[in-house]
């Protein structure tokens, strides 16, 4: 992302220079919002109802603070669960890495926070990245290609820059292509949905790339012992440090090529015919930089074991990381059986499975809660669904009881422009793309 930032300064260099002074009275955020909206589509705008939008919008800037904290992080998903925090910004000066716990969750020189999301699979479904405050859009690059990975990289990226006033900017990069909902000079207001996570330009893994810059200086929103101070966010998301399951599923082929991460484009299923069969499984984990040890075991209907393996370490140890196994297992009678797998001495996968004919099964229930403008789902990420597909929830919003955002989304959140007001209620299906699970039901 260093390029970008280059962009970035670039941009704003003219601006910078001329910021105006607070005047007497100033332009709310609501109003400039609330004028952006009156507006018709971009090619009927004149240029009169331009340069109003541009003059409200200079006024309620010129009284922003400049040191807004961030109501939530701007992805749909939950950190430390679906989303995974893999880079920070480098705290070091100079060589070094420095995170804001003083560990080295970053890399050299890196500017923002990146958030990836757990494959291209998801990409295709959609995890939209949201305006994490208001502000007025100074940039917008659209077009590139958006299935980057590993070394396959590119220059340029999908992405879009947010001035919240007084040198407090928001930069949302590697957007999935022809996904972003704003132009240069629109207004848009916290939780306003921008486009959609992507792996577009330098980028190794579909992911979001935020920084959010105070006097026009990369900063860390994290609180940390090597980052004292007020943290950055309302209520700061906790990265999480515990190792964890991030996903899980069996397949009957082996994952190769294309069949893997990143891009799982795999034959999933939950079920295998009776006989010797030949079972590959995958396991998605967080935090496993440190694991030394595991354990798998096959588990007949009637509790008795199959099969007991330790087959030691075939994955990289890394912070966010996958391993795949095969195994050839006698599934000498019908029902259900369960996969348990353990990482050092911890069972983290327990997963059923069928012996008998395939059966395409409904996503498993969730919890849903509402937090205010932000709407989460609580969902066990192995047993998402009993086939082991990858789940999309169906989120639609209510204020007054009418419909104001419905959306499918691959992230375990979804969140509504702060400017949507009313008893808010929050639906949330799941679903494989075939069949539906049952409904939950979140209120304010």
């Amino acid at each position: 992302m260093r390029v970008l930032l280059v962009l970035v300064l670039a941009a704003l260099a003219g601006a910078t220079a001329s910021a105006p002074a607070a005047p007497a009275s100033c332009a709310t955020a609501d109003e400039v919002a609330a004028y952006q909206a009156s507006l018709p589509g971009p090619a009927r705008r004149t240029k009169a109802q331009l340069r109003k939008r541009d003059a409200l919008a200079r006024s309620a800037l010129a009284c922003a603070s400049g040191r807004q904290p961030l109501p939530f992080f701007p992805q749909g998903g939950v950190i430390g669960r679906d989303l995974y925090l893999t880079n920070t910004v480098d705290l070091a000066d100079g060589p070094g890495l420095l995170d804001p716990w003083c560990g080295t969750r970053t890399y050299d020189g890196h500017t923002g926070e990146d958030v990836v999301i757990r494959s291209f699979r998801e990409q295709r479904i959609g995890v939209p990245v949201f305006a994490s405050l208001d502000g007025q859009v100074r940039q917008v690059q659209e077009g590139m290609k958006d299935t980057s990975y590993g070394t396959q990289t590119l220059p340029w990226d999908n992405h879009v820059i947010v001035d919240a006033g007084h040198g407090q900017l928001q930069v949302y990069g590697h957007l999935r292509r022809g996904s972003v909902t704003v132009e240069p000079g629109d207004w848009v207001v916290a939780g306003q949905q921008l486009g959609l996570t992507g792996s577009s330009g330098n980028s190794s893994w579909p992911h979001l790339h935020f920084t959010t810059m105070l006097d026009f200086q990369p900063s860390d929103p994290w609180a940390g012992e090597c980052r004292p101070g007020a943290s950055g966010f309302v209520a700061e998301p906790a990265p999480g440090t515990e190792l964890y399951v991030r996903d899980f599923t069996f397949s009957p082929n082996p994952f190769s090529g294309r069949a893997d991460l990143p891009w799982d484009e795999a034959v999933r299923t939950g079920t295998f015919a009776a006989g010797r069969r030949t079972v590959h499984f995958r396991v998605e984990l967080g935090n496993a930089a440190s694991v030394s040890a595991v354990r798998v075991r096959f588990v007949r209907p009637d509790g008795s074991v199959a099969r007991d393996d330790s087959p030691g370490i075939a994955f990289r140890l890394w912070r966010q990381t996958w391993g795949t196994w095969r195994y050839d297992v006698d599934l000498d009678r019908a029902g259900t059986w369960r996969l348990l797998v353990d990482f050092d001495g911890r069972t983290l996968v327990d997963a059923p499975f069928e012996v008998g004919q395939a059966v395409n099964h409904p996503a498993n229930a969730v919890t849903a809660s509402l937090a205010g403008n932000v709407c989460s789902v609580t969902q066990d990420l192995v047993r998402e669904d009993p086939d082991y597909d990858i789940v999309r929830y169906r989120y639609v919003w209510r204020a007054g009881g009418s419909v104001v955002r419905a959306v499918t989304s691959a992230g375990l959140a979804d969140i509504l422009p702060r400017t949507v007001r009313g008893d808010l209620t929050c639906s949330v299906t799941p679903g494989d793309g075939r069949l539906s699970g049952p409904t939950a039901q979140a209120a304010g």
